[in-house]
């Protein structure tokens, strides 16, 4: 009985050697054709890739992709786990776009293990004219209440006679790029930009181009992606009513602001200082308020 016993364990342990080595020996082959694309949409780019050659995908492995993206000079990659071969996703067109993917293959065909294909990768980079410092100067935008958002911006240097500026968005939910139609202008040139009616945006990456054109020589648009909620100013409280009680305690109460600031994102501050006469008041800030409707405090 001993040889035979030996010998059954001989088999199981050949078996075993086998299998660890052709799994230490899988490859799989990266994917092809990595392009990068422009669709106009100021930012949005389409990546899509084909799969590797000769892939085999038995029911017991599966093949997913990993996928990279970054703008050149960021330090880290935005990564993506996916089986899909398209991407939409947003860059600083102002700079270059860098994209890499590879291939994983995982299973009962590979024990189980994750085989990593070498990358591949591809660039993209939009024609950048003019000058840098030819770009609009000091962009700056504010949500105000919720309703509309207010952009504003300086004219590059120099600026060019007869120059024109011009503002363009997008954000996903619109077919294709849209212009602004109401501008501020100063001494006849486009200095700002309001923009309403951007529900949907909210929430949303909101690509913005301002572009300038003029004869005399050619200007660097400058390209931004935007958050409104991050943006977003409302107004002053209203109807701020300020009493003494009996018991000599300040009331204060005020009503919300207007427009369509959610309320929860609102928060007060209240100030309170005393009448010095001809000194200067010393203005104290006893407590922050979420509420707007009564707050209580002990006067000087």
């Amino acid at each position: 009985m001993a040889p035979r016993g030996l010998c059954t364990l001989s088999v199981v342990l050949l078996w075993g050697c086998v299998v660890v080595s052709s799994s230490s020996h899988t490859t799989v082959a990266p994917p092809r054709d990595l392009q990068i694309t422009d669709p106009g949409l100021l930012g949005a780019l389409d990546v899509e890739w084909k799969p590797p050659p000769n892939v085999q995908t038995p029911s017991e492995c599966t093949v997913k992709y990993k996928f990279e993206y970054r703008n050149t000079g960021d330090t880290d990659w935005k990564v993506i786990f996916t089986r899909k071969l398209k991407f939409r996703v947003g860059f600083d067109l102002s700079r270059t776009a860098e994209v890499k993917v590879q291939t994983l293959l995982k299973g009962r065909c590979t024990n189980d293990v994750e085989v990593q294909s070498d990358w591949i990768y591809a660039t993209f980079q939009v024609p950048l004219q003019g000058k840098l410092e030819s770009q609009v100067q000091n962009f700056h935008c504010i949500y105000h209440d919720w309703e509309y958002l207010k952009c504003t911006w300086q004219p590059g240097l120099p600026a060019p006679p007869g120059v024109h500026y011009g503002l363009y968005y997008w954000y996903e939910g619109l077919a294709q790029a849209a212009r602004c139609e109401d501008y501020t202008q100063d001494h006849g040139m486009n200095v700002g930009c309001t923009l309403r009616n951007l529900s949907q945006a909210e929430y949303r990456d909101l690509n913005i181009c301002v572009n300038g054109s003029a004869a005399a020589a050619p200007l660097r648009p400058l390209y931004t992606t935007l958050r409104l909620q991050n943006l977003a100013k409302p107004s002053s409280p209203r109807q701020l009513v300020v009493s003494m009680s009996a018991a000599e305690e300040l009331h204060v109460t005020w009503s919300p602001p207007g427009g369509q600031t959610p309320p929860q994102c609102l928060e007060y501050e209240v100030e309170m200082a005393e009448d010095l006469g001809e000194a200067k008041p010393a203005w104290q800030c006893p407590e922050k308020k979420t509420s707007s409707y009564l707050s209580s405090f002990q006067s000087f």
